[in-house]
């Protein structure tokens, strides 16, 4: 399938928090470059949005259940016949120093960025319509005032102070995503379902479409079954289920 559009459903609000972590630090990465003071406030942003998603719950412990868990799985693959031994001791390996990184992370992640003023000040009016105005906060205009590679500089070193958290979590999704085959599926008049086996945990489903075809999945799923739904946009008006049969690519990433 060429240049195919990629959907991800997650089953469990760990993997919710993951994925929507992983976006936010895409995007905050991507505007991080730029010269433009909206490149920085893009930028300040995400990580604003960030430090409010680490500040609920117990991130790192389910850091460390998804860790714990992923070795429990890949160890049990040693003996199995056709599996490559070496990549699985590396993987394995990899798994035993993130995990054992997190472990040595002390407080709660992204202290030090809770801590500067500058930063909590603009959290601070993150709850107000515009409220991160020049005349709200002279300092925050005051540092976008600043020569673009200063503002870069801060903005890098803050990034930065997150790797404890966006190193493990993008292992653990990279090792997830790579356990489960594409696999051909049609959907009869647009509809798709499909019962999950309660021997696997799966936690993730990704379905590619071609980009040319006009139709996006609308997923529903459970601990025990999952349906699909293609649906046409249309414009400004409600998307409806689409007629047609769609073939698409399906991942049940479970390990």
């Amino acid at each position: 399938m060429e240049n195919p559009i990629l959907y991800e459903q997650p089953l469990n609000e760990r993997m919710r928090t993951f994925l929507r972590l992983e976006q936010l630090f895409r995007q905050t990465r991507y505007s991080l470059g730029g010269f433009s003071m909206w490149d920085s406030r893009h930028s300040v942003n995400g990580l604003i949005q960030i430090l409010e998603l680490l500040a609920r719950g117990d991130l790192k412990n389910e850091i460390l259940k998804e860790l714990e868990r992923l070795q429990a799985s890949l160890m049990a693959l040693q003996d199995r016949p056709g599996v490559d031994q070496a990549q699985l001791g590396s993987v394995l390996h990899q798994l035993q120093q993130a995990e054992a990184e997190v472990h040595g992370q002390s407080g709660q992640f992204g202290q030090s960025l809770r801590d500067n003023e500058l930063l909590a000040g603009i959290r601070q009016r993150t709850s107000i319509v515009g409220g991160d105005c020049n005349f709200d906060l002279p300092a925050y205009h005051h540092w976008l005032s600043r020569d673009p590679e200063r503002r870069i500089a801060d903005l890098e070193s803050w990034l930065a102070s997150l790797d404890p958290v966006i190193q493990p979590i993008s292992m653990i999704l990279a090792i997830l995503r790579e356990s489960a085959d594409a696999r051909e599926q049609r959907a009869e008049g647009g509809f798709h379902q499909q019962n999950l086996d309660p021997g696997q945990p799966v936690q993730l489903l990704r379905i590619q479409l071609p980009q040319a075809m006009e139709v996006f999945p609308e997923i529903s799923a459970g601990k025990h079954r999952f349906s699909v739904r293609f649906l046409e946009p249309r414009g400004s008006e409600r998307p409806v289920q689409t007629d047609q049969n769609v073939d698409f690519l399906l991942s049940l990433c479970a390990l």
